[in-house]
């Protein structure tokens, strides 16, 4: 991470508001979880009619919705129903921005990496091109950037609205009730170890995924530049046998790449629901007592799953694509 903030620190100015864009999606977060108590608790609730006020966390900040509102629009279905929908779309709006931005950034250094590997290439002896293929060059320069792209690119937008949500939900958790929090978050060390762990398999895969890639960059740049040569030995059987063992290599890398990745999200989700039987145990015994009411809980839950909501979840194009040809 440190290495991909490097690449973009040229373009501080773009990276920092896209940091702001995104802490306000962090905030946007929370506020979701915080809107289920009083959506549960009152708007829910037939005998309950009177206006409702959200409390920040940490800051202890009261904030009266029905501030927002004519007299007349004053009851408390449309202020949770307002709320929700600003909160959305605050959050849309800022997500979209702050990725935008981020992208941004993430393309320019790219352009420039790739400038400056292709100048350091041009300056290289002939004895550094007899080493190395044109296949294996073409794929350093396209391929391997192209997942460093990803990285700056997706990754980093990926990485900071998760950081900034989870600051938030945590705030929330506290908020509601720090034992529970305290003891709902002893299992975050049982999913960050081998996440961690796998997260090192992954890289490992991935680079010899990326090595398998040249290598098939490298028989297919042979075989069509020097096809007048293969014709004239007949050995197009040989470099399809060749070729054949190249991709199916990639294939294999690949595939190892997808079922370590595919990994952490049910080990997450398994954990998780051990997590939720024993905070509902947890809540039935407060509820009864009156020291807590459904929507607290509920919230509360709501929280913990944003919280442990993983990277795994996000659409495929949006994480680190397998090596590819």
């Amino acid at each position: 991470m440190k290495r991909v903030i490097r690449l973009g620190l040229h373009y501080w100015p773009t990276l920092l508001l896209s940091v702001l864009f995104m802490a306000i999606v962090g905030v946007c977060q929370a506020s979701m979880a915080l809107l289920i108590k009083p959506l549960l608790d009152r708007v829910l609730s037939p005998s309950t009619v009177e206006p409702t006020s959200l409390t920040i966390p940490v800051l202890n900040w009261q904030i009266q919705l029905d501030s927002f509102l004519p007299a007349q629009a004053q009851n408390i279905w449309a202020l949770v129903a307002i709320g929700i929908l600003l909160v959305f779309a605050i959050k849309g709006i800022c997500d979209y921005i702050g990725n935008y931005l981020v992208n941004y950034v993430g393309l320019h250094a790219i352009t420039d990496l790739r400038q400056r590997v292709f100048d350091h290439v041009l300056r290289q002896d002939t004895s550094f091109f007899e080493v190395n293929s044109t296949g294996r060059l073409m794929s350093s320069v396209m391929n391997d950037i192209e997942k460093i792209q990803v990285a700056i690119s997706h990754m980093l937008a990926d990485w900071l609205r998760q950081t900034f949500s989870a600051i938030g939900l945590l705030a929330v958790l506290i908020n509601h009730d720090w034992k529970l929090a305290l003891f709902s978050l002893t299992v975050l060390p049982f999913v960050m170890i081998p996440t961690a762990r796998l997260g090192k398999r992954i890289r490992r895969t991935t680079r010899g995924a990326q090595d398998d890639a040249a290598h098939l960059n490298h028989i297919l740049q042979e075989a069509i530049t020097g096809q007048q040569v293969v014709r004239s030995f007949n050995a197009e059987s040989m470099e399809s046998a060749r070729f054949h063992a190249a991709a199916d290599a990639l294939r294999k890398s690949n595939l190892r790449y997808i079922a370590q990745q595919a990994l952490p999200s049910p080990v997450i989700e398994f954990l998780g629901a051990l997590t939720i039987v024993g905070l509902i145990g947890y809540a039935r015994t407060q509820i009864q007592a009156n020291q807590m009411t459904a929507g607290e809980f509920t919230s509360f839950v709501i929280a913990l799953l944003m919280l442990y909501w993983h990277p795994e979840h996000l659409p495929a194009s949006r994480r680190l694509r397998p090596a590819r040809l």
